[in-house]
């Protein structure tokens, strides 16, 4: 009679998550799926593991203490590979959130977008483009005729200032700034004095068109 065969080796209790799972981030609910969850092996093996008793909710919902503004980024990555990109024309780049989004996925164990955030390769993502122009026209502190629009992702400034130049007087006034239209009367009225200048004041205006550029390969994740 052969022996009995040995008993199998202990394993360890795990539980299939359901289809859809439901994160209590603090006071911010999120609905996802476990597969989504998955790029964050934390994450995953809390799922795994039937999370922790007391971070299970009664009405099935698991808890997650994390700030849900932060976590809302981590998310949209795990869901679609896009990184995080906090840029406004005025202020530039949000800094401090970067942070916060990079101490959370380390947390929670989201390493290539701990290193996306790391080396500041938003950076790469956006570039100013900037030209400048100087201009006379009156109107341009009000921004009228001159052909310049704001649109998304531009702004222009106007730095206007009054300089004092010298403007030609013509004998007979009619001419006046236009030297070269001074004829045979002009000169017989001048009878043979110098040319006559006088001093104006002209508005000139510096106006920078600043047009902000985005690489979008650089924010979504390389297969």
């Amino acid at each position: 009679q052969s022996p009995p065969s040995p008993p199998p080796p202990p394993t360890t209790a795990t539980t299939t998550p359901p289809p859809l799972i439901t994160l209590q981030v603090n006071s911010t609910r999120f609905t996802t799926t476990a597969a989504t969850l998955s790029g964050s092996p934390m994450l995953a093996a809390k799922l795994r593991d039937d999370w922790a008793s007391s971070e299970r909710q009664p009405d099935g919902s698991y808890h997650l203490d994390a700030d849900p503004d932060t976590f809302t980024h981590i998310l949209r990555f795990l869901r679609d590979g896009i990184y995080p990109l906090a840029y406004d024309i005025e202020r530039g780049h949000d800094f401090l959130l970067y942070t916060r989004v990079r101490c959370l996925a380390k947390f929670l164990l989201v390493e290539n977008l701990v290193v996306w955030l790391r080396e500041k390769r938003y950076l790469k993502a956006v570039r100013v483009e900037t030209s400048a122009r100087v201009t006379e026209k009156e109107d341009v502190i009000f921004g009228v005729g001159l052909g310049d629009v704001e649109d998304v992702g531009t702004k222009i400034k106007y730095f206007p200032s009054w300089r004092v130049v010298k403007r030609y007087v013509c004998p007979r006034r009619i001419h006046n700034d236009n030297r070269a239209g001074c004829g045979r009367q002009c000169l017989r009225a001048q009878g043979g004095r110098e040319d006559e200048y006088e001093d104006c004041n002209v508005l000139s205006t510096l106006v920078v068109k600043e047009k902000v550029v985005f690489d979008e390969g650089v924010c979504v994740e390389q297969d």
